[in-house]
């Protein structure tokens, strides 16, 4: 992928995060990480994914949630999170959360989602033993995303805090996205 083309996908990215933001979160910065997470089916992934999006309020990111499932009740806590239902839900509006999205907090490593993930440009959290993942090294500067060894809400939080710090740092990020596209 070309400078021109990493370009014209960041602008639309951030063309849309602002729809997003000015939509749901009016009074926040569209300069905030917006995470996006595809829950989990099994109830153990689930349990742990709602312990995660306790850790969550700490970080000052957005959450959009696709699930299937109703939210638990601390889901909609102080307007952090967005749930929603690809059963009610068109696909245009999926991708265009997918489109304004930062990153995604993947559970299961099904190669037609995370390639559809990198497609538009989002840094993946998720399990280390998908062959598509690579774990982004600072020091290096390798890696396309940010891995954690199981699934349990401290690698799995780990991972996410490591993502948002890389975030901060907008060389950096670019510098995945780009290594995002090559795999794609």
């Amino acid at each position: 992928m070309g400078r021109n083309d990493l370009k014209k996908l960041l602008d639309e990215k951030k063309m849309m995060k602002e729809k997003v933001f000015l939509k749901f979160w009016p009074k926040l910065s569209s300069k905030m990480p917006l995470l996006i997470i595809f829950a989990p089916e099994d109830k153990a992934s689930q349990e742990v994914l709602f312990q995660i999006l306790q850790g969550l309020m700490v970080l000052p990111v957005q959450v959009a949630i696709i699930s299937e499932n109703e939210p638990p009740d601390n889901a909609h806590s102080k307007g952090k999170y967005m749930w929603l239902n690809p059963k009610t839900s068109s696909q245009a509006q999926l991708d265009n959360w997918l489109t304004a999205s930062d990153m995604a907090l993947v559970f299961e490593e099904k190669q037609e989602l995370l390639k559809k993930i990198f497609a538009q440009g989002v840094v993946v959290i998720g399990q280390e033993k998908s062959p598509l993942l690579q774990n982004y090294h600072p020091n290096e500067e390798t890696g396309n995303s940010f891995t954690f060894k199981s699934i349990n809400p401290w690698d799995a939080f780990s991972a996410l805090v490591r993502a948002h710090e890389s975030y901060r740092f907008p060389y950096d990020w670019q510098h995945i996205i780009r290594g995002i596209l090559e795999v794609r």
